[in-house]
């Protein structure tokens, strides 16, 4: 039996309708000549379906065993194995991809843009989400002494919300969205306290210098961002949060909104079986 090459941040195919949206968020940890192969499918996904691998692999100007090697890493056996699931995301009608807002659209339109873009990016997450991640956030939380929730910029509201559900969840928890007191506040945890992050990029210096200055005292780090990012490297567990945004008017609209869902669904794991 062949042996499926996925990457761990990608994940198994599981439902037809996130196809084209994992997609999209796989495109940043294929290497080149497979994200050749994920924009031709972008592009048209019927015609590739329809197309034997040796006019895919022109038409990508790539060779015939990166377009298989692409299918593995989206967790497919193969070529066929993928084309049945990507057809089945056509045939149902259900493709989950985003739609840019344009300058001269009418609030209606906005509405139908915005609410669909915000519905599809729920969706894929609920595909995509690692339920085992999610467990061991939960055993980290519930464990821990007290829990530093560390954000900026558009995160920042969504680190105070943790903060009040943690704090509902009988957790001792503050969060610090100033770049200057969260690193002496990092620096002040102990073994027995959890570093929570959440970050649209992974990759903002504050936040990493704050990870290091916890991590340094023992701290336990927990975070909610991208995979593959130096944020995400330095964490004990990740919740990890992938989004296509390149062609929304609001970039970090979609992220925050799905960071927000994590944190309830966290939020509700806490607090199972206890008192409200």
């Amino acid at each position: 039996m062949t042996r499926v090459q996925k990457h761990p941040e990608i994940g198994v195919v599981t439902n037809a309708g996130a196809m084209l949206m994992r997609i999209q968020s796989a495109r940043l940890h294929l290497s080149r000549s497979e994200a050749q192969v994920a924009e031709l499918v972008l592009k048209d996904p019927r015609l590739f379906v329809s197309s034997p691998i040796t006019e895919i692999a022109k038409a990508a100007q790539v060779s015939q065993p990166t377009v298989i090697r692409f299918c593995r890493s989206l967790g497919c056996e193969g070529l066929h194995d993928f084309k049945l699931k990507l057809s089945g995301t056509l045939n149902a009608d259900s493709t989950i991809s985003f739609t840019q807002v344009e300058q001269d659209d009418s609030i209606g339109s906005i509405s139908e843009k915005v609410l669909g873009n915000t519905a599809n990016a729920l969706l894929s997450l609920r595909e995509e989400i690692n339920p085992s991640s999610l467990e061991k956030a939960i055993d980290i939380l519930k464990t821990a002494r007290r829990v530093d929730v560390f954000a900026l910029g558009s995160s920042s509201s969504v680190a105070d919300d943790a903060q009040y559900k943690l704090i509902r969840a009988g957790i001792n928890a503050s969060a610090r969205t100033d770049a200057y007191m969260m690193s002496l506040c990092a620096a002040r945890l102990g073994r027995e306290d959890v570093a929570m992050f959440i970050s649209r990029s992974g990759q903002t210096p504050e936040l990493i210098e704050a990870a290091n200055l916890a991590k340094a005292e023992g701290a336990t780090i927990l975070s909610l961002a991208p995979a593959k990012t130096p944020l995400a490297r330095k964490s004990d567990a990740v919740i990890v949060i992938n989004t296509d945004e390149e062609r929304q008017t609001k970039p970090a609209m979609l992220t925050r909104i799905l960071q927000l869902a994590l944190i309830d669904v966290l939020s509700v794991g806490l607090t199972m079986g206890r008192p409200v």
